[in-house]
């Protein structure tokens, strides 16, 4: 319990320190960078560690701890463990800056407006935290496919089949 802690722990600080230099640094020409590197780091949304030469942005960073976070919380649920909020807080993914600025319209902020709803609501039902974590997937997937639909295929290995 103590390892997978520290474990989370690490990665929120890496992730934070990552999100850090990007905003300091300066970007990459991408157009050095083969096709095929693109491809991978766009695709990869692994619970690796982030090693993007891309100089990511930090709302894809973002997202990416949020499938972390996603897959831990789904593994304590099928334990039958109860999940605890701060041990999970929600990341305000949509303060920060995107990969691609023209997401930040109206329909972007309502879709993360709900999906902050039904992240707050699992917390609210520890005896149903399977339907209110599908849910969550679900405002996740909603979302996707307007946006950004390369992680879908990760997003939709989250949900519990019950």
């Amino acid at each position: 319990m103590i390892n997978k802690t520290f474990i989370m722990l690490a990665i929120t600080v890496f992730v934070t320190m990552q999100m850090a230099c990007n905003q300091n640094s300066t970007q990459k020409d991408l157009s050095t960078i083969d096709t095929k590197s693109k491809e991978d780091s766009l695709a990869s949304c692994s619970n690796s560690t982030i090693m993007d030469p891309n100089n990511t942005k930090p709302m894809a960073l973002m997202m990416r701890q949020m499938v972390i976070n996603a897959d831990s919380m789904k593994q304590r649920i099928m334990r039958n463990e109860v999940l605890d909020s701060l041990q999970f807080p929600f990341i305000k993914f949509y303060l920060v800056e995107p990969t691609d600025p023209n997401v930040l319209e109206p329909n972007f902020f309502e879709k993360s407006r709900l999906h902050q709803a039904a992240y707050l609501e699992l917390f609210k039902h520890p005896k149903e935290q399977i339907k209110y974590y599908n849910l969550m997937i679900a405002s996740c997937v909603s979302c996707h496919k307007d946006y950004c639909s390369g992680p879908l295929k990760r997003i939709n290995k989250l949900p519990i089949n019950s």
